[in-house]
């Protein structure tokens, strides 16, 4: 299965990946008594890496996304049969912080007549068994994502808040990865395969802790 690094994915195929940028602390001096200059620090932090919990890059920023997942996906259903089911893929956060994926959108990329699927959902499970999410893609025949839930992946030692003791083997975390599958019904078993492809678009997001 082919497996990304990205930034924002577009669909079960097309990504594009965020490079990464620093922040300084804050700190506050008033100019008075007639003072007209003030010095100011300036500490740089040059390819900083978004892995690390610690860097200075902005809470919430996008530049925190750093996930890899299965890109190349198949649902199916076999001949009598009105189930449809998937193969599991895999999504796992490799960033210093929590990140939130959800389904966003699908479109249909080819003209196959899919008034058969009377539903088609996607399913989020983390792998600690902790959280879950799902959302509609087809419905009576019509794709548009319905009742979209979004599941939170830990970051890379395991932590969703900063509060949180951070694992001192990554190879234990669990809780920042999740497997994904598709599920559904047609309205009536096939008589003749069709072969309808969908891109799916999902949205990571940076969790603040802040």
């Amino acid at each position: 299965m082919n497996k990304k690094v990205l930034g924002t994915i577009l669909g079960i195929g097309t990504l594009a990946t965020l490079g990464l940028g620093a922040t300084t602390a804050h700190a506050a001096e008033t100019i008075n008594n007639g003072t007209n200059t003030g010095d100011v620090q300036i500490n740089g932090t040059l390819g900083q890496s978004n892995t690390d919990p610690e860097a200075p890059i902005n809470e919430g920023s996008n530049q925190w996304i750093n996930v890899t997942l299965d890109t190349a996906t198949i649902f199916y259903n076999t001949a009598g049969s009105t189930t449809i089911e998937s193969p599991d893929y895999d999504i796992t956060n490799n960033s210093g912080r929590p990140v939130s994926v959800v389904a966003t959108g699908i479109t249909q990329t080819n003209s196959v007549d899919i008034s058969s699927i009377s539903s088609l959902a996607v399913n989020l499970n983390r792998n600690d068994g902790g959280a879950s999410s799902t959302a509609s893609l087809v419905t009576d025949g019509t794709t548009g994502v319905t009742g979209a839930t979004s599941l939170v992946l830990a970051n890379n030692v395991g932590q969703i808040a900063s509060t949180d003791e951070a694992a001192t083997d990554s190879s234990t975390v669990t809780n920042n990865a999740a497997t994904f599958q598709y599920d559904g019904t047609l309205s009536s078993a096939l008589s003749e395969t069709i072969a309808p492809t969908f891109t799916m678009t999902l949205t990571f997001a940076a969790q603040s802790w802040e």
